[in-house]
């Protein structure tokens, strides 16, 4: 049996994050190999999840009116991954290229693995501690920015010339690699996608609350959205919050959750008659367990919801602060039919990689 490690944002107390990272070793099993999650802490990611923030007297303010909030996610994710997550040892530069020789082949991603604004530029993430090409892969790795600025390209360049098979979440991801080392890069789904929405329900709580709209990550235009739609259909709404703000109250609408687990998410995003967000994989659980949503594309990072969006024919659920939230109806045969397909030739694409190292 194939050992494999897979390198991605495991520790960022993220819904997506994690939740794409037990997704993608559940596929990774699934198709018959041995899966580890590479438990290496780029400081740079779990810094931003840190309980305490005292860079300033402000922060230390909110920290302190956030802290048992915080301590309780914390203590929630820790438990969804330690229950659900397959980890190796710590990890450290020092001793991972050692530790690499253990496992057969090595995959980087999914998720914005490749946004230098998010890791520092920490190479790890394009698996330079292994020296074998063929041992380094990536599945549906992003990018997560437009373009790569010019005193960057030369890190990119290198790196991704550095790897084996290379496959991404966005085709824009798949033009940049072009363009910057005229490679070719294969687009397969996120691996939220690779769990059918049965799947996904078997790690949800089963008791599942009722007659709301679900928000999280909103963008500028979301809340003051949400809240019409709540008016209009008499609905509340839950609001799935990283914070509050202190400075714009008007922004805290409706029944605040902060301190939800991952599996906590999944089950209120599942039971919402509505989803209006601004975040990627909440519209990829809304396309996964048939949820009618509503997205505002954020103007930095949205290529990966619009090309997503697209792939489904779907990019009439956008809207922005000139549109309405229309409550059109979707033809979910269609996004299953799509969605199956698209997972088959994905599964296909992984397990290709795979094999391929023993034979480079």
């Amino acid at each position: 049996m194939k050992k494999i490690a897979t390198v991605t944002f495991h520790m960022a107390w993220n819904y997506g994050a994690i939740l794409q990272t037990y997704a993608l070793q559940q596929a990774i099993r699934g198709l018959g190999y041995d899966s580890e999650v590479w438990n290496y802490d780029c400081k740079k990611i779990s810094d931003c999840y840190s309980t305490w923030d005292a860079s300033g007297l402000k922060a230390f303010i909110k920290a302190l009116f956030m802290y048992h909030s915080k301590s309780q996610k914390d203590k929630k994710f820790r438990r969804f991954v330690a229950k659900n997550i397959g980890l190796t040892d710590k990890i450290t530069k020092n001793n991972q290229a050692e530790i690499a020789k253990q496992y057969d082949a090595f995959i980087a991603g999914s998720d914005q693995v490749w946004n230098y604004k998010l890791t520092g530029g920490d190479g790890a993430y394009f698996l330079d501690f292994v020296p074998e090409r063929r041992k380094r892969l990536s599945y549906a790795a992003s990018f997560g920015i437009k373009e790569i600025p010019e005193d960057r390209k030369s890190f990119y360049q290198k790196n991704l010339m550095g790897m084996g098979h290379i496959s991404v979440r966005e085709k824009t991801a798949a033009s940049m690699i072009e363009k910057l080392c005229n490679r070719k890069a294969e687009v397969v789904l996120d691996p939220v996608f690779l769990q059918t929405a049965e799947q996904w329900r078997k790690i949800m709580p089963q008791k599942k609350e009722k007659g709301y709209i679900f928000v999280y990550m909103p963008g500028t235009h979301t809340i003051e959205s949400a809240v019409n739609l709540a008016r209009r259909k008499g609905l509340k709404i839950i609001y799935c919050s990283y914070d509050i703000s202190l400075r714009n109250p008007k922004k805290n609408v409706g029944d605040i959750r902060l301190s939800l687990g991952p599996d906590e998410f999944l089950s209120l995003l599942d039971g919402a008659e509505y989803v209006v967000t601004g975040s990627f994989h909440a519209t990829a659980f809304s396309l996964i367990l048939q949820k009618k949503f509503f997205v505002e594309v954020p103007p930095m990072v949205g290529s990966r919801i619009t090309d997503l969006l697209t792939t489904f024919d779907l990019r009439n659920r956008i809207f922005d602060h000139e549109s309405s939230l229309e409550d059109n109806e979707i033809d979910w045969s269609e996004v299953e039919q799509k969605m199956n397909q698209l997972r088959k030739q994905s599964l296909m694409s992984l397990r290709y990689s795979i094999e391929a190292v023993g034979h480079a």
